[in-house]
Order: structure tokens, then C-alpha cells, then sequence
């Protein structure tokens, strides 16, 4: 069985560079290899595209890795519509950081 990702925000990235994560956000901007994503925090996220994205939608999940400047390196990328709850997703990171083990 894989490792669990952990959803985290803006605010969170510093505590797991070099991890894999899973981000959730408004596309912002998109230009050449990268994107910048409005967390769902309202931080904002620099993301290297890794050449395969479709990012199709206003909403998006990233599956990356937080480089050592804070940025996202793409994984994988799941679009969630042009209708999506931030303040609500929020919630769940904030709740998968008290209680990991509910998130396993």
C-alpha cells in the first residue's frame, strides 16, 4: 500500500519540503512550465509544471513535491471543476493536520 499524501495549504509548505503533498486551488495564472494556484488559504503557490499537465478547470488538486524555495513540482494533477468549495477544503487541511490518523 502507498503512503498517504498529506493535504496541506500555503502556510504549511515550509514544514514539508521535500515531501510529497497534495495542494488544492483556484488557478491563478498559467504561462510556459508553470501555474500559480490561490490555495486554499488565499496564499498563493508557484507550481513547475512537469510537461504532461492538463489543467482544464478553474479548480485543481496537485500531487508534488515542495522544492527547498517553497515552490510545488508537479506530479499529477486532478481538475475539480469550475466549482469548488476553498473555504471548505480548507477545513479538511486543517482537520488532516490535528487528526492524521483519520486521513491514513
Amino acid at each position: 500500500m502507498e503512503k498517504p499524501t498529506p493535504r496541506i495549504n500555503s502556510s504549511l509548505r515550509e514544514k514539508f519540503v521535500g515531501q510529497t503533498v497534495r495542494v488544492t486551488g483556484k488557478l491563478v495564472s498559467l504561462s510556459g512550465n508553470t501555474a500559480v494556484l490561490e490555495s486554499t488559504d488565499h496564499g498563493q503557490i508557484l507550481v513547475h509544471l512537469n510537461g504532461n499537465s492538463q489543467w482544464g478547470t478553474d479548480y485543481i488538486e496537485v500531487i508534488g513535491q515542495v522544492e527547498p524555495d517553497f515552490t510545488l513540482k508537479e506530479f499529477k494533477t486532478a481538475n475539480f471543476g469550475n466549482d469548488f468549495d476553498l473555504e471548505l477544503a480548507n477545513k479538511v487541511v486543517e482537520y488532516s493536520q490535528k487528526c492524521p490518523e483519520l486521513f491514513l
